[in-house]
């Protein structure tokens, strides 16, 4: 199906924020991928990537504060760069994507954006927003830097779709389309890996997973209702599967910000 968003430079909390670099080594802990059922392995760490010293929790604690009494744009980016610091650029993108909101030009915003994409290994949404924020800044070097990351990371998925491809029909079990339709799912065709997934239901029809994997696509084709289904339907066959309630709890709030 985080991706990982570079890391950061901290800013004050009243500050206005600075430049993000891209960070490395991300597990899929985080909204949205961490919804997909099958986990792919964390990406390998990049060479022009270096890490900064991560917030402590208080510090995050701080920053989610300041941000809940003023969503300002300093402290909207301010508190998403805590998180990619920490780990978790899946909880940075509502915020980037207000940021942004409210400072639509900002260059800074979108780079983020795009390294907490690249970082949940939604390669493609990451090169659009790093694309973006070289636009707003032709002259942005990180940009640039993450621009080569994500390709670098797209085209090895890419690779690895080709030899997918190559794979015997006898041979393609349940874990083979889990992780084939999770690859198109990377590169941002959504569309593909929800096909893919669908062939689960011929092997294990009640494969919760699958339907988990095939609501998270929907939802990043902002199918939201479609999503909602498969997800109540995945928790009715599973009542005690966590991913299928925090799929549905995601969705739901999801659905509610439209009305």
């Amino acid at each position: 199906m985080e991706n990982e968003n570079t890391n950061t430079e901290m800013p004050s909390s009243e500050g206005g924020p600075k430049t993000i670099k891209v960070a490395i080594i991300v597990i899929l802990f985080a909204l949205p991928l961490i919804y997909l059922f099958y986990k792919a392995k964390p990406p390998v760490e990049n060479e022009q990537a270096q890490s900064q010293p991560a917030a402590p929790a208080a510090d995050i604690a701080t920053m989610e504060k300041a941000v809940a009494e003023n969503p300002s744009y300093g402290n909207l980016v301010n508190l998403s760069m805590a998180y990619i610091n920490n780990k978790m650029p899946g909880r940075s993108i509502d915020y980037l994507k207000q940021a942004i909101s409210l400072e639509p030009k900002s260059a800074i915003a979108y780079n983020d954006l795009g390294v907490a994409y690249i970082l949940l290994q939604q390669y493609q949404n990451g090169l659009d927003a790093c694309n973006k924020a070289l636009e707003l800044d032709p002259a942005f070097q990180l940009a640039k830097n993450n621009i080569a990351w994500g390709t670098d990371e797209k085209n090895k998925v890419l690779a690895a779709i080709k030899m997918q491809e190559g794979q015997p029909e006898a041979k393609r079990d349940v874990a083979f389309y889990m992780d084939y339709g999770l690859n198109y799912f990377k590169v941002g065709d959504y569309t593909r890996s929800i096909e893919i997934w669908n062939k689960v239901f011929t092997i294990d029809p009640k494969n919760t997973g699958a339907l988990n994997s095939i609501g998270t696509a929907f939802m990043m084709k902002d199918q939201i209702d479609d999503a909602i289904a498969l997800f109540k339907k995945a928790s009715e066959m599973e009542p005690a599967n966590q991913i299928a309630k925090n799929n549905l709890a995601w969705a739901l709030g999801e659905k509610a910000k439209k009305k």
